[in-house]
């Protein structure tokens, strides 16, 4: 499975929310894309198919579950969280 191209997300109140509860803005998780980041698949049986981790302009690293779109290089994220440990390695790698 190669990794997707991703040129933007698709941001709306329902994933907005779901990033609210871990403490992290719509705003950040746009950021990411701003400099180099991680794509990985994510684990079987989860809703999404890969996992985007990368930085915000302040420098904290976020994971986001993304699901394709109708658009191929748009992505809608699901939830995002700030990267526990062995997701932070995982960027750190590729740093």
């Amino acid at each position: 499975m190669s990794s997707p191209v991703i040129y933007d997300f698709l941001i709306d109140e329902d994933n907005e929310g779901k990033f609210a509860v871990h403490g992290v803005t719509a705003r950040r998780v746009a950021q990411v894309l701003d400099s180099a980041y991680l794509v990985i698949p994510n684990r079987k049986r989860r809703r999404g198919l890969y996992l985007v981790i990368g930085r915000d302009h302040g420098g904290s690293a976020i994971t986001i579950p993304i699901e394709n779109t109708e658009q191929r290089t748009v992505w809608r994220p699901i939830t995002a969280w700030f990267s526990k440990p062995h997701e932070l390695a995982l960027l750190q790698r590729k740093e």
